[in-house]
């Protein structure tokens, strides 16, 4: 009966997945089959060479650069939201309420005004490289990974890790053996928090890039903007495909958990 009822609650989700997700992925796959017109619009002729263009080693390249930096932006910030989880877990509850809405507050104003921030923190050495654009996405989206970590901490029975230190374990093979399990899944609900939007991410590499860092994001955008519609498309084709690789791991891990309960 509960299973009834739960599937029945999840259907206005799947509804709009379906229409705003599925509806405007067909759409654009759709584009991407069609010839160029002249005049930067298309012809409903089916046409390949879009993704021929599409799996040149020019594009791919860029789209393995994107991957790379998303997952490193990830992998950063799982490292420092880890120990910053658990300093808040530890700390009392209305201390650790003040420090999360000091963590998340810049998160309340506009992603092009912090933007516009880092270009003046930034040193200009930086500024047009990709470790620059690496740094300021791992800094806008650290509180993604720090609030599903923190809330695994919270579920978290400590007694465990204090049992493990009296068994003789180390620090660190209590991290590693206890803690570890038992917030894995706020640690992958948070690389996938981060690393889905890292990989369509337009305005900081756009700004911060100077131009000279291209990732997928710019890379459809620019081409949209030369009216190349078909390509332009393939290209954000190959985008939905990266996202959608963290979204079926997710759904994998969690369909594994439930079964397991």
């Amino acid at each position: 009966m509960k299973t009834a009822a739960a599937r029945w609650l999840a259907l206005p989700a799947v509804l709009y997945l379906a229409v705003l997700f599925l509806g405007p992925t067909s759409v654009v796959l759709a584009y991407s089959l069609l010839r160029r017109d002249i005049y930067g619009g298309v012809h409903p002729e089916f046409s390949t060479e879009a993704w021929r263009m599409a799996t040149d080693s020019i594009t791919l390249g860029i789209l393995a650069r994107t991957v790379l930096l998303s997952a490193g932006v990830t992998a950063a910030n799982l490292l420092l939201a880890y120990p910053c989880a658990a300093a808040l877990a530890r700390m009392p509850r209305e201390r650790r309420a003040l420090w999360v809405l000091i963590l998340t507050f810049p998160m309340m104003t506009s992603l092009l005004l912090r933007t516009y921030g880092w270009l003046n923190l930034l040193p200009l050495a930086w500024r047009g490289t990709l470790p620059g654009v690496g740094l300021v996405l791992t800094c806008n989206y650290l509180p993604f990974m720090v609030l599903p970590l923190l809330k695994a901490y919270e579920r978290a029975d400590r007694t465990l890790v204090l049992a493990a230190l009296d068994l003789g374990a180390t620090p660190w093979q209590a991290f590693w053996r206890v803690t570890f399990p038992i917030t894995l899944p706020g640690a992958i609900s948070g690389a996938a928090l981060v690393f889905i939007p890292v990989s369509g991410e337009y305005l900081i590499p756009h700004f911060i890039g100077d131009g000279k860092v291209s990732v997928a994001g710019t890379l459809v955008m620019e081409w949209f903007d030369h009216r190349h519609w078909p390509y332009a498309a393939a290209c954000a084709a190959w985008l939905a495909a990266v996202v959608l690789v963290p979204i079926g791991v997710s759904l994998v891990w969690k369909s594994r958990e439930l079964a397991a309960k």
